[in-house]
């Protein structure tokens, strides 16, 4: 691994986070989002890791016609560096998160991608375009409990979901919501 280093909480969440919703170009990394609260999380991040480099941010209005009806951001730097570094992450096939750390990396890719049912309280899926991210993802949450979760796919949606358990989600919504933006209300 390149000069980035995970080492506390937040920064695990930084990690779900950016698996989710990430940002990147050949020598740029950020986060894409229409949620003000975590592009400013994000930014205070990058702030830490890349103290000399400005943060840019490019907005996108929707236009009549869009499906996009929100104001989406990206904020970024201009680093090889760390863009190399998030791309490593964002490829491998196992992430070794120490399991003191899952519950904030869960609510990083739940704030991103995660869907919090609050009308039913059914619980919480997170969406993933990619089986590899879905498949690593639930091997993680294995880690805390022998049946977390399950897997289901989307032919029409080409969407790979988790849904968790309602037991382990009983079991691991007050560590999660300690993090997680979409759970503070709960």
């Amino acid at each position: 691994m390149g000069s980035l280093s995970f080492k506390t909480a937040e920064d695990f969440y930084i990690l779900g986070l950016w698996l989710a919703d990430n940002y990147w170009r050949s020598s740029s990394v950020g986060l894409s989002s229409t949620n003000e609260f975590l592009l400013a999380r994000f930014k205070l991040f990058l702030q830490k890791v890349c103290p000399t480099h400005p943060i840019k941010e490019t907005v996108y209005i929707p236009k009549q016609g869009e499906k996009r009806k929100l104001i989406a951001k990206n904020i970024y730097v201009n680093s090889r560096s760390l863009t190399r570094d998030f791309m490593e992450y964002k490829q491998k096939n196992d992430l070794a998160i120490p399991i003191k750390f899952l519950p904030a990396y869960l609510a990083g890719r739940i704030d991103g991608d995660g869907h919090v049912d609050r009308k039913y309280r059914t619980g919480i899926r997170i969406v993933y375009s990619d089986r590899k991210d879905a498949v690593r993802d639930l091997n993680l949450l294995k880690k805390l409990n022998d049946n977390p979760a399950s897997l289901y796919y989307y032919k029409k949606a080409n969407t790979w979901v988790i849904y968790f358990r309602k037991k382990f989600l009983n079991e691991i919504q007050p560590k999660i919501a300690k993090f997680a933006f979409k759970l503070r209300d709960l």
